[in-house]
């Protein structure tokens, strides 16, 4: 073997083949990017704000911290998840990309290191008492972190002393870190996997009777619509890193089997884990996936929001698990549509922020039109826009995947529904 080829080879196996380190590099780059666009002391001035925010849906740290705050919080997020899957000795698998999509994704509106802890002590505390491995349970306790608005929350309650609020919030959230895997489990199997945000559907269940809860006692938390704006060169030259970089070290794996693009955009598998089925070459996907929502935000002419990047990296992230540009495009022109039937009824511009994000959110329903056909994709993109848009008021705010619950009710109301009509077409064939 020749000095380069044995370079090659080292390369290979000590980065290439090791998603975490792939991503950690990622995580690195967000942070050095954030000091890009603020100083040392802006930066820290931000944090602070962010740690000490309500995080109440919307509250989008870009308005409230700032560019350079906000991406060194993205960075430290994504190192902090990075860190709890090592150190329980976690075999990455195709949802964790997903999983890093989501937590760095909304580390850009509602997560901080501050507000995760305490969900994840209660996600160790559950695998204790049941004497499991927390490995096990290490993914819906990182992804249990979509009810981080409920642990900051309660500190600003005007009515409740700063210091008692922030125990409340903490013991609040060790509670849902020690219920969120067995709920989950549970939720499931109303969905049956066909919402890919299957946390986000188990986390909004779990705020709409906590928030009836805090209702009761007479607390509520003000809405926010915290939007930032005038960001876009800044975002987009972030996300066209990002999908260079995917691409680029997919295209650089050498995997057993040999895998075409063709391949990457059919995703044509038994099951959702393209990890899995394709390895380090998956990864070529989720630059596409990247591209694809460049190309739709330009299309759309859309403001680049902490929240809309947020979403963006989500949709990335599973392209390694269960999202594909193929299936996804039935879903979204779904979503377009409904957009564009509040545009004909109230006159409401089609790509005002809430509507763009639950678009790009949409995409959790992509097993629909994977398995039953693009025409369900349509009926499902429809109906997850009118329900994205309509719902977050029901759980205050306090479930930030709140196009996870919306996309597990659409699929709860579309299964039976669509299973009726292929036994129906079954028995006339």
């Amino acid at each position: 073997m020749t000095e380069t080829a044995a370079r090659r080879s080292a390369f290979q196996e000590n980065f290439l083949k090791k998603p975490y380190r792939v991503h950690a590099l990622l995580f690195v780059f967000y942070i050095a990017y954030g000091f890009v666009w603020a100083s040392p002391r802006e930066i820290l001035d931000g944090m602070m704000v962010i740690l000490t925010a309500p995080n109440i849906l919307v509250t989008d740290y870009i308005y409230i911290a700032g560019l350079g705050a906000t991406f060194v919080n993205v960075g430290i997020m994504g190192l902090l998840a990075l860190w709890v899957l090592v150190a329980t000795r976690h075999r990455p698998f195709g949802l964790d990309m997903g999983v890093l999509g989501l937590v760095t994704g909304f580390a850009f509106f509602g997560k901080n290191p501050l507000n995760m802890l305490p969900i994840l002590i209660g996600a160790y505390l559950f695998s204790r008492v049941t004497k499991r491995p927390f490995e096990e349970n290490v993914v819906p306790a990182l992804l249990g972190n979509a009810l981080a608005p409920a642990v900051s929350a309660l500190a600003h309650v005007y009515y409740i002393p700063t210091a008692p609020g922030i125990a409340l919030g903490a013991l609040v959230g060790i509670f849902i870190g020690f219920t969120i895997s067995p709920l989950a489990v549970w939720m499931r199997r109303a969905h049956e996997g066909y919402n890919l945000y299957n946390i986000g559907f188990t986390a909004g269940i779990f705020a709409l009777s906590l928030m009836a809860l805090y209702r009761n006692l007479g607390i509520e938390f003000e809405p926010r619509a915290l939007w930032s704006s005038g960001n876009n060169t800044a975002l987009i030259i972030y996300l066209a890193i990002i999908s260079i970089y995917f691409t680029v070290v997919g295209l650089l794996a050498d995997t057993e089997k040999k895998v075409s693009l063709k391949d990457l955009l059919l995703l044509k598998t038994e099951d959702f884990d393209y990890y899995k089925w394709y390895q380090e070459k998956s990864y070529i996907a989720m630059g596409i996936l990247g591209f694809a929502c460049l190309a739709f935000m330009a299309a759309m002419r859309a403001e680049y929001t902490g929240l809309a990047i947020g979403a963006i990296l989500s949709v990335v992230g599973f392209g390694a698990f269960g999202k594909s540009l193929l299936h996804a495009i039935p879903i979204v022109v779904g979503t377009l549509l409904a957009n564009f039937a509040n545009y004909i009824s109230f006159g409401e511009e089609m790509n005002t922020n809430g509507n763009l994000v639950a678009i790009l959110f949409s995409t959790c329903l992509t097993p629909i039109s994977k398995v039953f056909g693009w025409k369900w994709g349509l009926v499902a993109g429809f109906l997850h826009l009118s329900l994205a848009t309509n719902i977050g008021i029901f759980h205050g705010g306090m479930n930030l995947y709140n196009n996870g619950l919306a996309g597990g009710i659409v699929a709860m109301i579309l299964l039976p529904i669509i299973r009726v009509f292929n036994r129906k077409k079954e028995e006339s064939a």
